[in-house]
């Protein structure tokens, strides 16, 4: 059985999301700001500005100023 170039990719995404959550979890604020970007640009399957939010809440409370646009949106 062949397995399409596309499953490859989306479980590369699928993994770089669980790493960043992990890091998150460990207190990463990169890792949050980096996955609330993700969710609000779509980069993790369809855009997700509830998850977006979320994740970019979570960063502004512990000192990120990055993610200001996804919290105005």
């Amino acid at each position: 059985m062949i397995v399409g170039e596309g499953w490859f990719i989306k479980m590369d995404k699928k993994q770089k999301l669980l790493d960043l959550i992990d890091k998150a979890g460990k207190g990463s604020i990169e890792a949050a700001e980096e996955i609330a970007l993700g969710y609000f640009q779509g980069e993790f399957g369809e855009k997700n500005l509830v998850k977006a939010k979320k994740w970019a809440s979570y960063a502004a409370k512990h000192g990120s100023d990055k993610v200001q646009e996804i919290l105005g949106c």
